[in-house]
């Protein structure tokens, strides 16, 4: 589909093996040049100055870690780099942080994987793109849930970082280790998201917090 002189050059980021490869058949077999691959952030940072890639794409979630802030710096340091989350996540939570942060396109791996190839062209011709299960899904929410909707939109990177970790149910202990923080400086977190989503206990932000990491 991409003639030789105009080859678009892909760059992967997934730290499942047998995934990384799916992807890069696929794209390989579609005209597309992948020019690098990437099983950690750290790995992506070293190698995406030299490769001189059209697109990068992304797993939401590298090592049981979701790398947003390493999407931020990604940006930052490639402003015109097309950026492309393909990931199990279809959190309206995760999918609107993702697209602030100037990714461009969010494809879930719920869609044919072909899908990322309508992604990148979407992403070339400069426009955004969202896969059509999240499509479908967001409808949904946008309706039943736009107070909700506008609430995720208060949420700092940090509290955001909370919030999902005691969805995968980390207790405060294990979220300050995981994040470097002291347990005080959670509990902060804690009553901060308790107000900004609305809610008046712990029991109230936990079940928020599992609806965002375990939606429908």
């Amino acid at each position: 589909m991409v003639g030789e002189s105009e080859k678009v050059r892909v760059f992967l980021v997934e730290d499942h093996p047998v995934m990384r490869l799916g992807l890069k058949m696929m794209l390989l077999e579609r005209g597309f040049d992948i020019c690098g691959e990437a099983s950690t952030t750290q790995e992506a940072f070293v190698a995406l100055p030299n490769v001189s890639a059209h697109v990068a794409i992304f797993d939401l979630s590298l090592n049981g870690e979701t790398i947003f802030e390493a999407l931020k710096q990604v940006r930052y340091e490639h402003r015109n780099l097309g950026i492309i989350v393909y990931s199990m996540h279809d959190s309206q939570l995760f999918v609107e942080n993702a697209m602030k942060l100037g990714v461009n396109a969010y494809v879930t791996k719920a869609d044919p994987v072909e899908t990322l190839v309508d992604a990148i062209a979407a992403v070339r011709s400069g426009r955004q793109f969202l896969g059509p299960t999240l499509l479908r899904s967001l409808e949904g929410r946008l309706v039943a849930d736009s107070c909700f909707v506008s609430a995720m939109h208060e949420l700092s990177e940090r509290e955001l970082e909370v919030l999902t970790l005691l969805g995968r149910g980390f207790g405060r202990t294990e979220i300050a280790a995981s994040l470097a923080l002291s347990t005080r400086t959670v509990e902060t977190f804690l009553e901060r998201l308790k107000q900004k989503l609305g809610v008046s206990n712990n029991r109230e932000l936990l079940r928020e917090a599992i609806r965002i990491i375990h939606p429908g």
